[in-house]
């Protein structure tokens, strides 16, 4: 089982949380990395890659959920923490803590993923998105992809 949450809720900040069913883990989510995009296409290419990673990026540090598909329709999944940008190779891949794992199938993950994406084109559109994530358009494509 995982359940995500991501919440816009200011200028180029989002609230995201993220839950194995025993666990669940609150975290700010910048605007410095594209997550949205990143989470969409973890829905749209887990289908067919055995492996995907969405970096949610604080300042300082990151979420990093890790994504490995064991077979058509199972994921293990690892939700990590970095205290710097692993991203941006400012601190070692493995020098990260574990903040729980968890497994689920592929069609409840992209469940998961087109929910976020429908709640933010509900709440906010692709213009009020923009204006608020600052850096990044709403993914659109990955979206329509997704419906």
């Amino acid at each position: 089982m995982i359940e995500i949450e991501y919440k816009i809720v200011g200028s180029g900040w989002a609230n995201g949380k993220i839950s194995n069913g025993k666990k669940r883990t609150k975290f700010s989510i910048s605007y410095l990395n594209d997550s949205l995009k990143e989470l969409a296409e973890s829905a749209i290419e887990i289908r067919e890659k055995d492996f995907k990673s969405v970096v949610f990026m604080e300042e300082p540090g990151e979420h990093v959920l890790i994504l490995n598909r064991k077979d058509e329709n199972k994921i293990d999944y690892e939700l990590r923490w970095y205290k710097d940008w692993w991203s941006w190779n400012l601190i070692d891949e493995n020098n990260f803590e574990s903040i729980f794992k968890g497994e689920t199938t592929v069609p409840k993950y992209i469940n998961q993923v087109r929910n976020v994406l429908n709640e933010i084109m509900t709440e906010l559109g692709p213009d009020k998105y923009r204006k608020k994530w600052v850096e990044h358009d709403f993914p659109i494509a990955e979206y329509e992809k997704l419906k």
